[in-house]
């Protein structure tokens, strides 16, 4: 046969699977009192996946890490700010000794600062939007390549956001522009690493209740005003929730996605497909 045309040696007799037994991930920004990371790193674990886990919030992340412990093996947990170089050096240190390898990296973390006009916007916020969101991603990635080009083979998630892809406005001006950056650094790498074997996608939210937006509800004015334009735009209806995340990073991280490679996953309830002007509802 034509090696350009063999399958993979994975999946020659058998379909492609989405679980993920015996592969080891890493989940930054996965502390229980987040919402994303929190909700992917159990989700892995019961697809099969050995978790390991970072965030800032040490308090969050020892919440997960029993959590993860009731379902497989006590996991790595490590407290990082992924902004500091020398901090995720240590992480990926210590993955190395404590377990050897790494199959795949969600990145997950963000900053988000008290939301102000762009043109109040503080340097100082700027900057620390910009090493979060962005170059924590790049120094995670940038990691866990060197370890997935030794093993041949890997899959990278990293979180967007609809935020990325369109102007929500609302003081979102810093965060829009870091997660635009995300997603082209995803189409980069994943054009750049197609060829030793490891994948890089992104999956892109919609505004998600997550704690941090729970925290809102009770604010007369968000419940009135921000609330109803942002269910405006989810023709689903409803706020996304982290668990609804759980079965694309599932299926991007598996085999079932080896041909899937560069992609910006929308997990928005349809709010990227609706064109600005356009309903989810009739006239009466």
């Amino acid at each position: 046969m034509n090696p350009s045309t063999t399958p993979p040696p994975n999946v020659q007799n058998n379909s492609p699977r989405f679980d993920l037994d015996g592969r080891v991930a890493l989940v930054t920004g996965a502390g229980a009192n987040g919402g994303i990371g929190h909700a992917l790193a159990l989700g892995l674990a019961r697809a099969g996946a050995r978790v390991a886990i970072a965030d800032i919030d040490a308090d969050g992340l020892a919440q997960t890490a029993r959590e993860l412990a009731a379902i497989g093996p006590a996991p790595l947990a490590r407290v990082v700010d992924i902004a500091d170089s020398a901090a995720v050096d240590a992480l990926f240190a210590a993955l190395d000794a404590d377990i050897g390898r790494l199959d795949i990296l969600v990145n997950v973390p963000f900053a988000f600062p008290a939301r102000v006009r762009p043109h109040e916007l503080a340097a100082a916020d700027w900057e620390r939007m910009l090493a979060v969101n962005l170059t924590g991603y790049f120094l995670c990635c940038q990691a866990a390549l060197r370890r997935m080009l030794a093993a041949g083979q890997g899959s990278i998630i990293n979180i967007g956001s609809n935020a990325g892809e369109s102007a929500l406005g609302r003081g979102a001006l810093p965060y829009g522009c870091t997660k635009a950056a995300v997603h082209q650094m995803t189409r980069e790498l994943a054009v750049e690493y197609a060829g030793a074997g490891i994948r890089v996608n992104a999956i892109l939210p919609a505004q998600t209740l997550t704690p941090g937006l729970r925290g809102h509800l009770d604010n007369p004015r968000f419940r009135d005003h921000v609330l109803p334009r942002i269910l405006a735009g989810l023709p689903q209806g409803r706020l996304l929730d982290p668990k609804d995340y759980v079965g694309p990073a599932i299926f991007l991280a598996s085999d079932a996605a080896r041909a899937v490679n560069g992609v910006l996953l929308p997990v928005d309830g349809g709010n990227l497909a609706m064109n600005a002007g356009g309903s989810h509802t009739w006239p009466a």
